[in-house]
Order: C-alpha cells, then sequence, then structure tokens
C-alpha cells in the first residue's frame, strides 16, 4: 500500500508534514510536531513525508512551499497550513479539526 493510499484509507485524524531535510523552518516545525504526536496519541496521529522523496505525492497535495501541514480526517482534507508555527497554533488547529471543523487555516 502506497503513502498516499494509506493517508486517504486511514480513520480518524492525520497531520501530514510535509517537508524536506534541506528545509530550516521544516527542521523547526518537526519537534512541535513531534509534541503533538506524543500528546495525541491515539486520537491523531502524524506522518511525515519528504517532498524529496515523494514528489507526485507533494503535487497531488498541491504543495508549492514547505513545510505544509495537511489535516486529514477519515482520509479527507479539513485543513492545512504553511510554514512553522508556534505549538499554540499547531495545537488550536488539531484540536478544530478533532472538534470536526472543516476549511482550517488557523486556530
Amino acid at each position: 500500500m502506497s503513502i498516499a493510499d494509506q493517508l486517504f484509507a486511514s480513520p480518524g485524524l492525520t497531520v501530514v508534514d510535509f517537508t524536506a531535510a534541506w528545509c530550516g523552518p521544516c527542521r523547526q516545525l518537526a519537534p512541535v510536531l513531534h509534541e503533538i504526536e506524543q500528546a495525541y496519541a491515539g486520537r491523531a496521529r502524524v506522518v511525515e513525508v519528504d517532498t524529496d522523496e515523494e514528489p507526485a505525492l507533494a503535487q497531488a497535495f498541491r504543495v508549492t512551499a514547505m513545510p505544509t501541514v495537511v489535516l486529514l480526517r477519515d482520509g479527507r482534507e479539513v485543513g492545512r497550513f504553511v510554514g512553522a508555527r508556534p505549538k499554540k497554533f499547531v495545537v488550536g488547529v488539531v484540536e478544530r479539526a478533532l472538534a470536526g471543523d472543516v476549511a482550517i487555516a488557523s486556530p
């Protein structure tokens, strides 16, 4: 099963981090997403996608800048944001997605 199939077939909330090894802001956001993954274990999962290794998937999600974080609930996109953001911002976005909101761009 491909990464794309896994993302779209996964029930619940999936936070997809489109990143690259050479991306400075991506390295800033990584520890925040790791904390989110631990804090929301069982309620949300975080998946890292390296755009250099998965360019077709990045293109399918219309990723034009990094980091881009896409929130999928039951395989459907419910929100996204671009750039390194503080933990409070990311927690707000995740909370909104868990609460059932759609079209999320900010907490």
